[in-house]
């Protein structure tokens, strides 16, 4: 995925903020709409939820350097 300025960030995401312990695989990519899906697969949030998926999406501003992330 490109963030601005064109650089590359890795497709992971570290510790879910109400996990201990989480374990993710990607399920999709979209580079046109810089989009990365997770379903979580193990860990804490499948002891409260059947199935927990994280979507986030990278927007450029409209003015002004920086982008705004959407979860």
């Amino acid at each position: 995925m490109k963030v601005n300025g064109g650089k590359s960030v890795p497709l992971s995401i570290g510790v879910i903020c109400m996990a201990k312990k989480a374990k993710e695989v990607v399920e999709a990519v979209d580079p046109d709409k810089n989009l990365v899906t997770f379903r979580v697969i193990e860990g804490d949030l499948m002891e409260e939820y059947k199935s927990f998926v994280i979507t986030i999406q990278v927007s450029p501003k409209s003015e002004g350097s920086g982008s705004v992330v959407h979860w």
